[in-house]
């Protein structure tokens, strides 16, 4: 392939997502509209190619943009959509935003979210294309545009889902399994009282969501949680000393609280559970912890699928090894299906990513 450039049309300025509560005005251009809450998104716009269209390749997207109110900022996210690829904070006013990316298979969507909490942000997109690079600097890193909830929805055939979400955050990925599997309960666990509250009320009027105040650890009992601006880093264990180069958002503590902790099979006996059909866990590092006093639940059979987030850089100062999480589960009878989601950093190399795990048989 020549080191000329590609057009291509992967993006388009109508097929958007709206998040939380934006509102939209107008659709050419398009004017999106919420009530400022800090890292909230506002409106998305998936990547349609495909990776055998993609592959080998980067991307560099363009956007004609006004900033009419409040703070915003524009990226390429990872299909995690937490993870950024590139990004541009927005200043007032008209402006073209270029965001590019070494490996076009790396980015899920474009996003625009709000960058502070004050007031109303309301950002006006005029134009949105993208342009295909010839030359990827990471293309054999591991970036695929493959999402494990369709893997799942392709292997689990159940009519009606069980699925816990634990560490649900401010509910992404809970949203993912409810349009997947829209007969599916889904149980949505998040310990921290704010990001809960947000988690709570966007599935008011969902009746299959149960959003829990919890966390779920070996034992029951209390324990602290470290706080930070960003909710996505927020963990029972605090940041380790150096990870903030590691963390794509500026790593600003904030008040640590207690919160209620619970173990897997106290949990289940709670909530009437005699099985669960996928259990997803970003726990950030506490994953090791609420496994491996489970082992006989585990080997039991009862639990389909595990979605888990593995660390492989020292982000906490107390993490699992993604070895050990996955050698835990395979001695408990589960096959690892496969990789999603890998973030990389340039120097230091692979950070985390997520792993599906199915249980095959009893050991």
């Amino acid at each position: 392939m020549s080191a000329e450039t590609v057009k291509i049309d992967g993006f388009e300025l109508g097929s958007f997502t709206l998040h939380g509560d934006t509102r939209t005005e107008t659709e050419r251009p398009l004017r999106v509209a919420r009530s400022a809450e800090a890292w909230s998104y506002l409106v998305s716009w998936p990547n349609r190619w495909t990776v055998s269209q993609i592959i080998g390749r980067g991307l560099r997207v363009e956007l004609d943009v006004r900033l009419m109110s409040g703070h915003a900022e524009i990226g390429l996210v990872a299909g995690d959509f937490s993870t950024f690829v590139c990004r541009a904070e927005l200043s007032d006013g008209d402006q073209k935003v270029v965001l590019e990316a070494p490996d076009a298979t790396a980015v899920a969507a474009v996003v625009i979210r709000c960058s502070e909490e004050r007031g109303t942000v309301t950002v006006e997109v005029a134009t949105l294309g993208s342009v295909m690079t010839a030359t990827a600097k990471r293309q054999e890193r591991g970036f695929l545009n493959k999402n494990a909830t369709d893997d799942l929805a392709a292997r689990l055939t159940v009519p009606n889902p069980v699925v816990v979400d634990v560490g649900a955050n401010k509910g992404d990925t809970v949203a993912r399994f409810v349009d997947t599997f829209p007969t599916a309960d889904v149980w949505a666990l998040e310990p921290h009282p704010d990001t809960f509250a947000g988690m709570a009320r966007r599935f008011e009027g969902t009746s299959r969501v149960r959003p829990r105040r919890l966390a779920l650890s070996s034992r029951a009992g209390t324990s602290t949680m470290h706080s930070y601006t960003n909710a996505a880093i927020n963990s029972l264990s605090p940041i380790a000393q150096g990870a903030e180069g590691l963390i794509d958002d500026t790593v600003v503590a904030s008040a640590s609280v207690e919160v209620e902790l619970q173990s897997l099979r106290q949990f289940c006996t709670n909530e009437g559970l005699d099985r669960i059909d996928i259990l997803k866990l970003d726990t950030q590092g506490h994953e090791l912890e609420i496994l491996q006093g489970e082992r006989e639940f585990l080997r039991s059979g009862r639990i389909r699928f595990i979605l888990v987030e593995l660390l492989f850089s020292p982000l906490y100062a107390t993490q699992a090894k993604a070895g050990e999480v996955i050698g835990l589960l395979e001695s408990c009878g589960f096959k690892l299906f496969d990789f999603y989601d890998f973030v990389y950093d340039e120097e230091s190399g692979l950070k985390w990513g997520d792993a599906l795990l199915e249980f095959t048989s009893a050991p």
